[in-house]
């Protein structure tokens, strides 16, 4: 089922601008979440998270962000800071 709608030009350049604007975010956050590696130093995977160093380990480590620690080394993985950050919301 068809629906008419006529748009004003000024209309359709409104929605242009937004899906422009919306596209652009989304490609940069696909940019940036792709120049970081898997596994990540502490420092690292708080620059991903958007974060400090200290509030990364505050509130992400200490609450229960698993980090992988070979030999002291340690690492955090990627997909493990995504998940925790989607399961943060509310």
């Amino acid at each position: 089922m068809e629906i008419p709608l006529t748009l004003s030009e000024e209309s359709l350049n409104i929605i242009r601008s937004v899906m422009l604007e919306s596209a652009q975010e989304a490609f940069s956050e696909i940019v940036r979440r792709q120049k970081y590696p898997r596994y990540m130093t502490i420092k690292d995977a708080s620059s991903y998270a958007g974060v400090a160093v200290n509030t990364f380990r505050k509130d992400f480590i200490n609450k229960g962000l698993r980090v992988i620690d070979p030999d002291r080394l340690k690492r955090i993985d990627k997909n493990d800071i995504d998940e925790f950050m989607e399961n943060m919301k509310f």
